[in-house]
């Protein structure tokens, strides 16, 4: 999309301009997805392998069954494969050798499971605000690396942690409010982080700048918000549906565990970028709306030609 193109957009404008910008820089959004989901989710398949090791550690095999063969007592029983048990105080023929839990490697995959859920709302909200930025830029006609997209969000990470757990908590309070105003709620905070990165502001007054865009547009936001998440989450089950079929027809195990993972997070990182595209492609929408973003930008544009003819 050209920096000089800044015009109001419908809603299918919106999504076409999304999937244009995905297809043109699909490497290095993939990248920027990669670079926080691989490691984050190699860490959850290490966890998650270990609890599962844990609970499915092997065990000895029960006695079987006892059978008797005469009437000379316990000296005359023999088990079901024909061998003689052993004496009273030889042994307990009954023992199975444990319960069959390994309880420090479930321990162990628990506290890992926590520290990989911390981290990946970490590395989330992280990922989304460098794909914001590169996003951004390229629809301004500057486009960035992804080490530079990170590099411009990392000092911001704190500010967006923030509204997320402020947006968050409104939206709930708003779920509990017989649902509806969580709805509204999050349609007015929708572009809280477009708002933290193109304009650098901080995690309320962002809320606000996103509740005064949304205002009058809660329709449009809701309808580009609603179809494109329904398209990411389609993409999301064409990559990882397979990989859970064939992990389910391994059955239970540390294998299944693997590749039921690698579809999961196959299927975020192609999926991520789209959400992200909209939002931005939204946010600037909506302020050439209602503040003449522009005809901001054609001043600038023309101000630059004057100074640099």
């Amino acid at each position: 999309m050209a920096a000089t193109n800044f015009e109001p957009m419908s809603i299918g404008q919106v999504l076409d301009g999304t999937f244009r910008i995905y297809k043109s820089n699909f490497v290095r959004f993939i990248a920027i997805v990669a670079i926080i989901q691989v490691p984050l989710g190699l860490f959850q398949i290490v966890s998650q392998s270990l609890l599962v090791s844990g609970m499915l550690s092997e065990t000895q095999e029960a006695t079987p069954m006892v059978l008797p063969t005469d009437a000379g007592g316990m000296e005359g029983f023999k088990d079901s494969a024909g061998g003689k048990l052993p004496a009273y105080g030889e042994g307990d023929p009954y023992d199975n050798g444990g319960s069959g839990v390994n309880i420090g490697l479930v321990i162990g995959g628990i506290v890992g499971a926590i520290i990989a859920g911390l981290a990946f709302i970490f590395g989330t909200i992280l990922c989304q605000a460098a794909l914001t930025k590169s996003i951004s830029e390229h629809y301004l006609g500057n486009d960035i690396s992804v080490g530079e997209a990170y590099k411009s969000v990392t000092p911001k990470i704190w500010t967006l942690m923030g509204a997320g757990i402020l947006v968050s908590l409104v939206v709930f309070g708003g779920m509990m409010l017989l649902i509806v105003p969580g709805i509204i709620f999050s349609l007015w905070f929708a572009l809280t982080t477009p708002a933290i990165i193109a304009e650098n502001t901080k995690a309320k007054e962002a809320m606000g700048r996103s509740r005064e865009l949304a205002r009058g547009n809660l329709g449009k936001i809701f309808s580009v918000l609603f179809l494109t998440s329904i398209i990411a989450g389609i993409i999301g089950m064409i990559i990882s549906v397979p990989f859970a079929i064939f992990s389910r027809l391994a059955g239970p195990g540390v294998f299944s565990t693997v590749v039921s993972q690698i579809g999961s997070i196959s299927g975020n990182i192609l999926a991520a970028p789209i959400s992200a595209a909209a939002a931005i492609l939204l946010y600037y929408d909506l302020r050439i709306r209602k503040e003449g973003f522009d005809l901001e930008m054609l001043a600038n544009e023309i101000g630059d030609e004057q100074v640099n003819p």
